[in-house]
């Protein structure tokens, strides 16, 4: 399940932090890489992100709290590249951190995994992390 993030994924990473400047509408929640198990038969293509921009967004009132964390989503990306099913496999601790995270998944659409030559469905755990307000955002993500 060690599988190298994806090009876009890294894009979006570096661009949530380098753009911290310090209130919940410029930091960005940072996604990590897809985890997905082995596939079976044939090469295999990882899901990518067709859009950089992340839907994702900070919870005003978490942020006003000083509440970060990271949510592990289970997603089920189908056929046609969309997030069509998903789901908290890790919660943050923080609910308004988790619906946050499920929101923004749900507007996420990728280019479909294939197995050769054929576009099939997956299912994946993403992170979301939530930098903790006031600290040091541009410190190296999890590498998970």
């Amino acid at each position: 399940m060690g599988e190298p993030a994806c090009p876009a994924t890294l894009a979006m990473l570096a661009a949530a932090l380098l753009s911290a400047t310090g209130c919940a509408d410029t930091i960005r929640p940072v996604l990590g890489g897809l985890r997905i198990g082995p596939a079976a038969g044939g090469p295999f293509v990882m899901p990518s992100l067709v859009n950089e921009e992340s839907p994702f967004e900070y919870p005003s009132d978490a942020w006003e709290s000083g509440v970060g964390g990271e949510t592990v989503l289970r997603i089920h990306i189908a056929s046609n590249g969309v997030v069509d099913t998903v789901a908290v496999a890790e919660t943050s601790g923080d609910r308004a951190l988790d619906s946050a995270s499920v929101a923004g998944a749900r507007l996420l659409h990728y280019r479909p995994a294939r197995r050769g030559d054929e576009r099939v469905a997956v299912w994946a755990y993403l992170p979301v992390r939530y930098p903790m307000p006031g600290s040091a955002v541009r410190e190296e993500p999890d590498p998970r």
